[in-house]
């Protein structure tokens, strides 16, 4: 039987992603091996998607599981109950502690609130949202509407950092969450982070919380975003994060860092800030969308150009792709080692 072995304060993450793309085998419980979960799993995970410190082990003698609670099936259940067609409710949702987000396509909308209420139910939600039309703007604002229930503050424990903030005004994408958990050990011990668009702390809190960097500097322009941020360095007691509020074009501090996070998808109008950020050398984590057929040529040549127009050489890149955003689009991440060039003198 094959498991993944992961710590224990990162085991509730590694098993909802699992769970997520259905590769955790319901049919076994799951087992403890001294500071370790043992999740079982019915195929190999890719390896981008284990968290940091996991691994995949082959294991025998875990427990059986007794049947167990299907929610898809109650859920059917009652979407039939309040005379909901199934096949206008929705097959997925995203869920962030006691709030449940869904997509409904036009037609069923004319349900909303028995879809809510069927939800809620099951899910044993205190509130309910539709998701209308993804994320918009520089600041990153979600566009929602409460379906059932009310309350959309939420404080969401993800890798071992708590994130507070409201669905209604901050985005949180869940397909990130291996980007999330792996940022850290990217960190060398005693280095110096800048994060350019750190919104609440998506990855500057696993950075400072879960690496030895000596410094994590966060820029965000947001004012919810900031304030949630605060709450954030707050209820996770990091002593090493500086949040600096505003466009990181004039907040962010100059020939400091040794790593540099772009996680925003309008990154590549800022790379010129990302390598005036580094003191000398370093590496950037880039994030693109880019079109299929275009990765990952496009994204590494938008970073390659910009640190030779900056003197920099760029010594290594790696990419890979996160996610499919939409059809033909994907998620892309970029991380490049760069070096300054030291400029020589020419003579007249």
């Amino acid at each position: 039987m094959r498991v993944v072995a992961v710590p224990a304060k990162r085991a509730e993450d590694q098993r909802r992603e699992l769970h997520r793309r259905g590769l955790v085998d319901r049919t076994v419980r799951l087992g403890k091996r001294g500071d370790l979960v043992l999740i079982p799993v019915v195929r190999e995970p890719p390896a981008g998607l284990l968290a940091q410190g996991a691994h995949l082990e082959e294991l025998e003698g875990l427990s059986p599981r007794p049947r167990a609670r299907n929610p898809s099936a109650e859920l059917r259940e009652r979407l039939q109950r309040y005379r909901v067609p199934l096949e206008l409710a929705p097959t997925k949702w995203e869920r962030f502690e006691d709030v449940i987000v869904v997509r409904l396509s036009e037609a069923a909308r004319e349900h909303r609130e028995a879809i809510g209420a069927a939800f809620a139910e099951t899910l044993d939600a205190r509130c309910v949202v539709e998701d209308l039309s993804g994320i918009h703007g520089v600041l990153r604002t979600p566009e929602v509407q409460v379906i059932w229930g009310r309350g959309m503050e939420v404080v969401h424990l993800e890798g071992g950092v708590r994130y507070m903030f409201d669905v209604a005004k901050i985005m949180f994408s869940s397909g990130n969450l291996p980007e999330r958990t792996s940022i850290a050990a990217k960190v060398p011990e005693g280095a110096v982070v800048v994060d350019l668009f750190a919104g609440i702390g998506y990855f500057a809190l696993p950075i400072a919380m879960h690496s030895r960097a000596a410094r994590v500097f966060a820029c965000e322009l947001n004012p919810v975003a900031y304030h949630y941020l605060l709450e954030n360095i707050r209820l996770n007691r990091t002593s090493n994060l500086v949040p600096l509020f505003g466009d990181c074009r004039k907040t962010a501090p100059r020939g400091v860092a040794d790593v540099v996070v772009m996680g925003h998808f309008a990154a590549a109008d800022y790379l010129d800030v990302a390598l005036r950020s580094l003191r000398g050398a370093g590496l950037l984590v880039y994030h693109e969308l880019c079109p299929k057929e275009q990765y990952p040529r496009t994204p590494v040549a938008h970073l390659t150009e910009a640190a030779l127009a900056q003197w920099y050489d760029v010594e290594s890149v790696t990419s890979r792709i996160v996610k499919s955003y939409a059809p033909g689009i994907v998620h892309a991440v970029v991380e490049a080692r760069v070096r300054r060039r030291p400029r020589t003198k020419t003579s007249t």
